[in-house]
């Protein structure tokens, strides 16, 4: 099982800092409009799979990130398992 959010495919869940997955979401939908959304298409940044790229909002795709690394320190990381 791979952990949800790994959006740079870097074998590691990140939400703060550099290299973090959480900011590949933001200029998915263009970098500049958090509230902007990218819909029709499946792309690394839809961590949750629902065919749309939210950075923002109900169902975005930013909180699956935090809560896989554990949801209450947005600077702990979490290193995926390889088979």
């Amino acid at each position: 099982m791979l952990w949800a959010g790994d959006v740079d495919a870097n074998n590691e869940l990140k939400y703060t800092g550099s290299f973090n997955d959480r900011d590949p979401i933001l200029l998915a939908i263009g970098g500049s409009i958090p509230t902007a959304v990218l819909s029709g298409q499946y792309r690394k940044e839809d961590v949750n799979m629902d065919g749309e790229v939210k950075y923002i909002g109900a169902g975005n795709d930013r909180d699956p990130i935090l809560q896989n690394i554990g949801g209450s320190v947005p600077t702990n990381t979490r290193v995926g398992q390889l088979p």
